[in-house]
């Protein structure tokens, strides 16, 4: 009768107790994977043979049992929700996402050891597959699209293509590895911005994290090129060493933690409505002052005796762009963070203009402009050092130019700082 019944009638009671195996068999697929990742092979025979194809098994015992009596289809949405309107049709779906997802792990994890990347970057990635599946199979393609970009044959191929008087310069790989996945990140980005209606606070709820995505690649990729200029004692060195993880791991995780809000229609920043929201911004904070702090590190590296030999009004426009990016970055983002109205100063009147797609206040006080000049610093100071050595060979006049940007440019960033801490917009002026 017991066999009858399991075969035959398969009731509420054993279909639940069907789900409950198909999901710790399932489990323990992805914890080999996770866990296990070379032992002798077993993980990738679990995860990528083994257990799909129990799980493949039970799948088509359900199917031959249930299928004959299916309502809907698969010609619309409504028919395939007719479906799953069966109970057993719905526990044949979940066990086809089981072992599918399963398989996509195998893949990923056979897949990142042969191109040798390490499995600290894969465990986010099992992850992400094990919940949301074909999410976890684009984070893959992204990491591995991401390191492949900034291999040394690859950056050897770029350099190659330079101007001659560039193709001296080195490119530090995990930090362009970095950067160009936040280029990849503000894909998606934006096209879930084109696509989605949805609004926080007046503007779309996408357009933050797509902003902080290409401010995030934009400071990474500027970092990769000038972590080499500082020697390789230096980089060898624990400040050196500062440079790499303790900013890729905190930026990387700041503009997921946004995008995450987003997809909420939540405020990342200012969020402290419960415990947890505000242990991630205090978080959140600690790694924006690690990441903002790392260009201070750099100039003292660039400022070193031992640092490459480069014309002067480079070096000194390096290192002033570094030192600023940090101090005024540093500022702002404390003023930013203690103010009690958020990035605004001042009652958002209605009909609020802003600066297309940057939102910067154009009638109250925005805190966001002078973070903006502080953070930009490590790339509009050595541009006009640049520049300048382009200009004259001279290096006296060179140097007493760049310092005179330098402090023109700290400046016009405290005048907005002032500005916008007053409650009035950009630098006071409008």
């Amino acid at each position: 009768m017991t066999l009858y019944r399991w075969g035959m009638v398969m009731g509420p009671l054993d279909l639940d107790a069907a789900f409950s195996a198909a999901g710790a068999l399932a489990m323990g697929g992805w914890a080999s994977l996770i866990l296990l990742p070379r032992w002798r092979g077993v993980s990738v025979r679990l995860a990528g043979l083994v257990i799909p194809a129990i799980l493949s098994l039970g799948y088509v015992v359900l199917i031959i049992m249930h299928w004959h009596g299916a309502s809907g289809g698969f010609g619309s949405l409504d028919q395939v929700a007719a479906l799953f309107g069966s109970r057993p049709l719905l526990l044949a779906g979940w066990v086809h996402y089981l072992a599918f997802d399963l398989l996509v792990g195998a893949w990923v994890l056979r897949r990142s050891q042969e191109q040798a990347i390490a499995h600290g970057l894969i465990v986010p990635v099992l992850l992400l597959t094990f919940l949301f599946g074909p999410l976890g199979y684009l984070a893959y393609l992204w990491l591995e699209a991401s390191i492949r970009s900034a291999r040394e044959d690859r950056i050897a191929r770029l350099q190659a293509r330079l101007p001659a008087w560039l193709r001296a310069l080195e490119i530090e790989p995990r930090l362009a590895a970095a950067a160009f996945a936040m280029l990849l990140l503000a894909l998606p980005l934006a096209l879930t911005w084109a696509l989605d209606p949805r609004l926080f606070q007046g503007v779309s709820t996408w357009i933050k994290p797509l902003k902080f995505a290409l401010s995030a690649a934009l400071f990474l990729l500027t970092l990769a090129l000038f972590v080499p200029l500082a020697g390789e004692r230096f980089r060898a060195s624990l400040a050196g060493r500062y440079l790499i993880w303790p900013v890729i791991v905190p930026l990387i995780g700041e503009v997921l933690y946004i995008a995450w809000r987003a997809s909420r229609v939540e405020a990342s920043h200012y969020n402290t409505d419960s415990a947890l929201g505000a242990a991630l911004y205090s978080l959140m904070a600690v790694g924006a002052v690690m990441f903002t702090a790392a260009p201070a590190v750099l100039a003292y590296g660039l400022a070193r005796r031992d640092a490459v030999a480069m014309p002067a009004v480079l070096r000194w426009s390096l290192v002033g762009g570094q030192a600023l990016t940090a101090v005024l970055g540093i500022v702002s983002g404390f003023a930013m963070g203690g103010s009690p109205s958020g990035h605004y100063v001042g009652a958002v009147p209605p009909d609020h203009a802003t600066v297309p797609f940057l939102g910067w206040s154009l009638e109250i006080g925005d805190l966001r402009l002078p973070h903006f000049l502080g953070l930009h610093a490590l790339q509009f100071v050595p541009l006009f050092g640049l520049l300048v050595w382009r200009l004259t060979s001279a290096t006296r006049p060179g140097v007493l130019a760049v310092a005179a940007f330098t402090t023109v440019y700290a400046a016009v960033t405290l005048a907005a700082l002032v500005a916008a801490l007053g409650g009035r917009p950009l630098l006071g002026w409008a």
